[in-house]
């Protein structure tokens, strides 16, 4: 069907400073490991604050490479949240990990600190928060678990680019960030990602294990030749390496992976970045106008910004109350989709719920306020810069018409 407003499937309208730049790269000698992607790198370091960045092909491959630097495998037991997209846990699951669930908080859909800490045990290494929604999790509790036993913590920054904590950009807090650049994100470069951390050694490792190198700690060889030969000092060919110079010590090593970002997403992204203030600006304006115009209808509440946070609505979130409403969330989805004409994506279902971790042994009732919020209350309306204000109107309509519908379906005649 044709919606009055669609779910749009780009972030933002792109304009004439992303077409140059764009094809500015396309008359350079090189689409890949050319001088954009360390130009993005650095901008987006400057912007967020961050020691080091390191641009990858998405953010599912920067998830890939934390859960790699970190060294997590089979046994290990990681902390994170239901209400997220499942790639978050792919990269463990990958790995052979045990993924437990903390439950969340039922208005910012971000991780619940005090439901973290029950489910801590000798095996658990590390805690992966996801910042939902263009939302901060309350970050200082979880670092002060984080710290007391010794675990690290991951921050999933995809919704996030230029939202900040209590002043701090996010993706700084924990020891490792991965932002995505998806065509969706508030700021795009087509497919892309970051992976962002102020480790020395974490960023020393990434460089090479995301850039189709092996990492291993090395002794010196003895003599630098291969057989009867020595390293030739008329000509260089960088696929040597170091072959000549070292070996690892006991022959231990990690293999890398290909995650780099391509000169093209790197020239958008440069020029996207010069825009992410304006574009997260929009998205937070049309927020207070849907919020102003849906304060006072009665079964709806609003998502409201933590004062610990800096939203930048990613995606905006209500609440539908069915006792209030008297009729079940599916009846009020259904109007505003099929009669009112504004295409409705949910994110997310509660991930512990997929085939793949009932597979694993999570069932429903582990996560009590993820299940409830999903199933009986969150609803996301379409949120991007190109929103008119005409569809703005008419979604807060709709949400009144809807609410209104369905209430006096319920009323005695």
């Amino acid at each position: 069907m044709s919606f009055t407003v669609p779910y749009s499937g780009v972030s933002n309208r792109l304009g004439e400073a992303e077409i140059a730049a764009v094809v500015d790269a396309l008359r350079s000698d090189t689409l890949a490991m050319g001088p954009r992607g360390a130009q993005f790198e650095r901008r987006f370091a400057d912007r967020i604050g961050a020691k080091h960045v390191q641009a990858t092909s998405s953010c599912t491959t920067a998830l890939f490479l934390a859960a790699q630097l970190l060294g997590l495998g089979p046994g290990d037991e990681v902390i994170t949240t239901p209400q997220t997209f499942w790639v978050t846990t792919w990269p463990l699951q990958a790995r052979g990990c045990d993924i437990r669930f903390a439950d969340i908080d039922p208005n910012s859909l971000t991780l619940d600190p005090a439901t973290i800490e029950p489910l801590i045990t000798e095996r658990t290494r590390s805690i992966w928060v996801v910042h939902h929604g263009g939302q901060a999790t309350d970050m200082d509790p979880i670092m002060a678990i984080a710290d007391r036993y010794g675990l690290s913590v991951v921050e999933d920054c995809a919704h996030v680019p230029g939202g900040t904590y209590r002043g701090r950009a996010l993706g700084t807090i924990g020891d490792l960030g991965c932002f995505s650049f998806h065509s969706l994100k508030n700021m795009t470069t087509g497919e892309g990602g970051a992976l962002v951390t102020g480790n020395d050694r974490y960023a020393e490792m990434a460089r090479a294990l995301g850039t189709i190198h092996t990492w291993g700690d090395t002794v010196p060889r003895r003599e630098e030749r291969i057989g009867p030969y020595a390293q030739p000092a008329y000509y260089r060919d960088a696929h040597v390496r170091s072959s000549y110079t070292v070996d690892y010590r006991d022959g231990r090593y990690l293999v890398g992976n290909n995650y780099r970002m391509s000169e093209l997403s790197a020239a958008l992204g440069i020029a996207q970045l010069g825009r992410l203030d304006e574009l997260n600006d929009r998205r937070r304006e049309i927020a207070a106008r849907l919020d102003d115009g849906l304060r006072d209808v009665p079964g709806i509440g609003l998502q409201v910004e933590q004062p610990y946070a800096h939203h930048i609505y990613h995606l905006y979130t209500l609440f539908y109350d069915p006792a209030v409403i008297g009729a079940p969330k599916d009846d009020f989805l259904r109007h505003l989709q099929e009669v009112e004409g504004i295409e409705i994506v949910l994110r997310y279902f509660p991930i512990h719920l997929l085939p793949e971790f009932r597979a694993a042994g999570h069932s429903y009732g582990e996560c009590p306020v993820a299940e409830r919020t999903y199933f009986e209350h969150q609803v996301q309306l379409p949120i991007y810069p190109h929103l008119t204000e005409a569809q703005i109107d008419h979604m807060i309509g709709a949400v009144r018409r809807g609410v209104a519908a369905l209430s006096s379906e319920r009323s005695p005649r």
